[in-house]
């Protein structure tokens, strides 16, 4: 289990923040992390990996979201799998 308190937030949007844990398996991921839900997104083809509690709208949106940012999230995810 990962300590959310270790995890570098990449962005904040809406209620949400974006992590990605140090030093975490591949695939390249990101974690989604709301007040009630959490989602795991793959960066290279931004497929919901994991999902608890996020309905497929928000889903969209969040995948939206980080399409926007792709590059970023694989440039955050190199430097902090060091």
């Amino acid at each position: 289990m990962h300590d959310r308190k270790m995890a570098p937030t990449i962005f904040l949007v809406w209620n949400l923040k974006i992590v990605i844990y140090p030093k975490d398996h591949k695939p390249a991921h990101v974690h989604v992390v709301g007040p009630e839900a959490e989602a795991k997104f793959n960066i290279d083809t931004l497929e919901c990996i994991e999902n608890y509690g996020f309905d497929e709208k928000s889903i969209r949106r969040i995948r939206t979201y980080l399409e926007s940012r792709k590059d970023r999230l694989k440039e955050a995810w190199d430097e902090y799998q060091k």
